[in-house]
């Protein structure tokens, strides 16, 4: 049974942090992460951190549309970082090689620190 993806979310200064709770897949949960980062950008928010630490399952839709949500962001002048990812999105990460492409912080405190510092270069 599939556990529907939840997003709460909470404001740190100018940064918005959603925390994604349950499966991040095609269809449903990639809709509602879409539709809530650029409903953010489109008011005006530019620095955006998504907490993945309770995301129990992620497909091909769901790590699609994170890599959609960056590039939408990056476009835009912005950061969008992931923030603790759980053994499921870890996993995925690392098999997409994704984990040394995007910006994955280990925590709220270092990941607030780096959407306010300058993109690094990727290769």
């Amino acid at each position: 049974m599939l556990a529907p993806l939840r997003i709460t979310e909470r404001p740190i200064g100018d940064t918005r942090l959603l925390e994604l709770s349950g499966h991040l897949v095609f269809d449903e949960g990639d809709r509602l992460l879409r539709e809530r980062v650029h409903a953010l950008v489109d008011e005006g928010s530019r620095r955006i951190l998504l907490d993945l630490h309770d995301v129990t399952y992620v497909d091909s839709g769901g790590i699609g549309a994170v890599v959609e949500m960056y590039l939408h962001v990056t476009k835009v002048g912005g950061r969008l970082a992931l923030m603790r990812p759980g053994p499921c999105a870890r996993r995925v990460l690392q098999i997409t090689h994704l984990a040394t492409a995007l910006d994955v912080f280990e925590d709220e405190e270092t990941a607030i620190r780096g959407v306010h510092s300058p993109p690094s270069p990727r290769m």
